[in-house]
């Protein structure tokens, strides 16, 4: 099978997109398939490289003002043709909402394609890079909803990683086949235990005590405020520290208020970990918290509950499908530090409570391991060339 994926990115541009790209396209290599990646181009230039048997093919971008890091990709419809004709794909498979998903979606030359493709966001998260204020507007919300839905109306498929985010969109008009695969885990590398914790302990300076983690880019839609906010609320014997694993755009800015704050001494930036240690720094801490109100899955809470560790979240879009509330952690109010404290004080002041609801993650997290993550999108793609051959 020859498989033709689109990405808005792909590592060294770190995003829980680029790494599902990645890892679905190296997973497909290793079953025996010939995958080719389209990408913006990290390097400001077009080139070709390889990685790990995937040939990705990176094009020029434009600068993009909400993530630094990330071009948006631009390819000519003439460029994009070509390719096409090169890869000869069985299928296409876009993992990019934007102009490149667009270009995919309407190919005149080869509408006989199949073509598949994946929903990473929701409208509001949409609205909130483009409103005029913190507060994302209804009508840009209202207007990313409708481009959305006729984006994917124009292909065979499109997979979404939970099923409250289908629902959402099914709800707003969606109307073509849908399914639901889990972003997915690796169980092997993600594990409770003390592997390697004393040297990620020595490695990163991590201090003393109990430890709260975030992993993710430092952006605006991660809610990271809410984190520092809540760190200014505990107090006592509860005093924790806060490990922000991470670059991007808003490091500066909620360094800024952690100095505001006052809380130099129990927040700590650790900057970007290269995905060797990542691992022991998920069994270096006591729980995770995520309270992004944007997530349509959350690949790091999926590490957290891998790695056994309890989860405090935001009560918001798909989150509730892995952490339920009162059994492998707690659920809380977007943007309510008081709320998310009170939270972390309940599982600190409580090994017993943290213990068993870290054993709940692990029940709740096996259905995620990436191998079957790897099987549903190999049948997908056959089950959807099988049915445009037949049609």
């Amino acid at each position: 099978m020859r498989i033709l994926m689109a990405s808005h990115g792909y590592p060294p541009v770190l995003s829980g997109v680029t790494l599902v790209v990645q890892k679905v396209a190296r997973a497909m290599v290793r079953r025996g398939h010939e995958v080719t990646v389209i990408t913006a181009s990290d390097q400001k230039e077009t080139y070709e490289h390889e990685d790990e048997g995937v040939r990705v093919l990176r094009r020029r971008g434009a600068s993009n003002p909400w993530w630094k890091e990330a071009p948006i990709p631009f390819i000519a419809q003439k460029d994009l043709d070509e390719i096409v004709a090169d890869t000869r794909p069985d299928i296409i498979h876009a993992h990019d909402s934007g102009l490149l998903g667009v270009q995919i979606a309407r190919m005149n030359n080869y509408k006989h394609l199949p073509r598949v493709a994946s929903c990473y966001f929701v409208p509001r998260f949409v609205a909130r890079y483009l409103s005029w204020n913190d507060e994302p507007q209804e009508v840009i919300e209202n207007v990313a909803l409708a481009y959305s839905v006729w984006l994917y109306n124009q292909f065979h498929c499109v997979v979404f990683s939970t099923e409250a985010h289908r629902e959402f969109f099914v709800h707003d008009g969606l109307d073509v086949a849908s399914t639901v695969i889990s972003n997915g885990v690796d169980t092997e590398r993600y594990h409770p235990g003390d592997d390697g914790v004393r040297e990620v302990e020595a490695r990163y300076n991590l201090p003393a005590g109990p430890r709260i983690l975030f992993v993710s880019r430092l952006a605006r839609d991660k809610e990271i405020d809410v984190l520092i906010r809540g760190v200014k609320r505990l107090s006592g014997p509860q005093q924790a520290h806060l490990l922000l694993v991470g670059r991007g755009d808003e490091r500066e800015a909620l360094e800024t208020l952690r100095d505001e704050l006052g809380l130099q001494e129990c927040v700590h930036f650790l900057g970007y970990v290269p995905e060797e240690d990542l691992p022991a720094i998920y069994r270096a801490s006591d729980l995770f918290s995520m309270m992004s109100i944007y997530e349509v899955q959350s690949i790091p809470t999926l590490q957290a509950l891998a790695t056994g560790l309890p989860v405090v979240a935001a009560d918001a879009v798909a989150l509730p499908e892995i952490v339920h509330d009162g059994i492998n952690g707690f659920l809380v109010p977007p943007r309510n530090p008081e709320a998310l404290a009170t939270a972390w004080t309940s599982i600190l002041r409580s090994p017993e409570m943290a213990t068993r609801m870290g054993q709940e993650s692990l029940v709740i997290v096996r259905e995620h391991a990436e191998t079957y993550t790897f099987d549903q999108y190999e049948s997908l793609y056959r089950e959807v060339i099988a049915a445009s051959r037949e049609g």
